[in-house]
């Protein structure tokens, strides 16, 4: 289920240069769109099979990587700040601190090169299209086979057919651009695959989201602080009000003065 109102079709590879910066960032938008419909579409639909735990686990070692590049990146960026150790105590520390980010280095290498292992089994070929009417080139690979259960998109551009090759290939584009969260799973049902825009976005509707809420162990305490403050503001009002009453009752000549003046 995406979270955009407007209809959005699935973007040619190759089109015109954007002009403008907006213009690049809209069809980088679309073409992340694209992907993430493919993959949420095809996970929807196979929920359960073999092939969708194959496809599952390398969206999970996808993001967990996404995440081993940065601590690697943090490291390398700490050792470069840190200045020369001078005494004995900082040369020990320093030379940890080395072992460490280089074992966490290595670690990140392995799990890289097991992830392009586990991709090779998945061949692509080049191919390249056109669309008569536009006059558009398209350039993208294609799977050498079809492989897994297959399902079919309609789009404005007509029916495009998804296996599992394709999910996989969506998958790393959105994991190469950092947006593997645009593919994600109801954090509430656990059951819906969604396209989501922004991180922000966790459920695949209202309904999982009220429940979430609801069941949230802060909900209660928010919703009974938030019906004292009302009762408090009301209480005031009412005796902001009722003061204001007693005083022109108090002095009947300033109440007179503010008829006089109304009239």
């Amino acid at each position: 289920m995406g979270t955009r109102t407007r209809k959005t079709g699935f973007t040619e590879a190759v089109a015109p240069r954007p002009k403008t910066q907006t213009e690049w960032k809209r069809r980088t938008r679309s073409l992340s769109f694209s992907d993430a419909r493919a993959a949420v579409e095809w996970l929807n639909a196979t929920r359960g099979q073999p092939a969708y735990r194959r496809v599952l686990a390398i969206r999970q070692e996808l993001e967990e990587l996404g995440g081993a590049l940065d601590r690697v990146r943090q490291a390398r960026r700490t050792a470069a700040r840190q200045k020369r150790p001078r005494t004995d105590e900082e040369i020990l520390r320093a030379s940890g601190e080395l072992l460490a980010a280089g074992e966490m280095q290595e670690q990140f290498r392995e799990r890289h090169n097991d992830m392009n292992q586990r991709l090779a089994q998945y061949a692509h070929i080049p191919a390249l299209a056109c669309n008569l009417d536009s006059g558009i080139w398209r350039f993208g690979m294609v799977p050498r086979q079809s492989r897994g259960p297959e399902v079919t998109i309609e789009d404005q551009a007509g029916s495009i057919r998804v296996d599992e090759a394709t999910a996989v290939a969506a998958l790393c584009r959105l994991a190469a651009n950092r947006e593997l969260h645009k593919v994600r799973l109801c954090e509430q049902c656990g059951q819906q695959w969604r396209i989501s825009e922004r991180a922000m976005d966790r459920f695949c509707s209202q309904k999982c989201r009220e429940s979430f809420h609801a069941n949230s162990p802060e909900y209660h305490e928010r919703k009974a602080a938030s019906q004292r403050g009302y009762r408090l503001r009301k209480k005031a009002g009412v005796d902001a009000g009722a003061h204001a009453f007693m005083g022109r009752a108090d002095n009947p000549r300033k109440a007179k003065g503010e008829r006089n003046g109304k009239d």
